[in-house]
């Protein structure tokens, strides 16, 4: 059992937009890479080894294909791979699109946590009286795309059980067709019980059934906290890395990295003090 997404709704909403952000501002090899590996333990925590090795497949060929793409069209740099044609690929191309390749991998893996975690009841009841229409908008964008390859599955499943071809264009319009008339349908079944339920008629009542424990209360300021300082370590340059004549990462700060990596592994490292404390448990029994 996960226990970090039993937390307020803003506690993990908060935890997440931090790590994304700070995944995003770090462009240099170390904040990406350990920002990936916390998201990937986390990932398997959350939905196994299937789903991490299916992301892999994904984002580790994605890093890639923006590495080689990043070499190929950049011109400078000091360290010289291999020339082809008359043309020179550098180092420093390289490793920037490896950089950028490995921060869409990470901020990937930490979307599919988000999911996870931040279901579009915990949006909703965390938005819900700010702006609610815009936030069952949001919500309904976010489970849009689930349900919809989760339809494509079905529909591909069952043109195998009827025993017919799914490869080929032709085969794969068909089933894309289905999809979209499929979509369309739930759609209009949404909207009529909506309208049905009154939505957009008069003053509605909020019902919010999360509440601050304390816990929360203990976890959100320091979520708060590290990110304001790693917002400030950002701002003086801490962690700059440099990608022009040659690879160069200046400002480091140990402080700096130790208080993201306990930022990007806060939720393995509660479910862990639980596993621990339920091994505990049943050995007292």
């Amino acid at each position: 059992m996960d226990r970090f997404s039993k937390f307020h709704p803003a506690v993990c909403f908060s935890f997440f937009a931090a790590v994304i952000v700070l995944t995003l501002l770090f462009i240099n090899p170390v904040y990406p890479a350990v920002s990936f590996a916390f998201s990937s333990l986390y990932l398997l925590r959350l939905r196994g080894r299937a789903a991490v090795s299916q992301l892999f497949k994904l984002s580790l060929p994605l890093a890639a294909a923006v590495a080689l793409f990043n070499m190929l069209f950049v011109r400078r740099g000091s360290v010289l791979l291999f020339s082809l044609f008359g043309r020179a690929f550098y180092l420093e191309g390289l490793a920037y699109g490896a950089c950028l390749g490995l921060m869409l991998g990470a901020v990937l893996m930490w979307f599919s946590c988000y999911m996870q975690v931040m279901s579009s009841e915990r949006f909703t009841s965390l938005f819900g009286r700010l702006a609610p229409n815009t936030a069952l908008m949001i919500s309904m964008v976010f489970r849009f795309i689930p349900n919809m390859l989760k339809t494509a599955a079905e529909i591909r499943d069952a043109q195998l059980g009827l025993g017919n071809e799914v490869k080929g264009v032709k085969n794969t319009l068909g089933r894309f067709s289905a999809l979209v008339s499929i979509s369309l349908e739930a759609s209009i079944e949404t909207a009529d019980a909506m309208r049905a339920k009154g939505f957009g008629k008069g003053k509605r009542r909020f019902y919010n059934r999360y509440r601050l424990r304390t816990a929360d209360y203990l976890l959100l300021p320091l979520l708060l906290l590290l990110f304001a300082a790693e917002l400030f370590a950002k701002s003086i340059g801490t962690f700059d890395f440099f990608f022009a004549d040659g690879l160069e990462i200046k400002g480091f700060s140990l402080p700096a990295l130790l208080g993201f990596i306990f930022l990007a592994a806060m939720p393995v490292i509660i479910d862990f003090k639980e596993d621990i404390k339920w091994h505990f448990l049943k050995q007292k029994i």
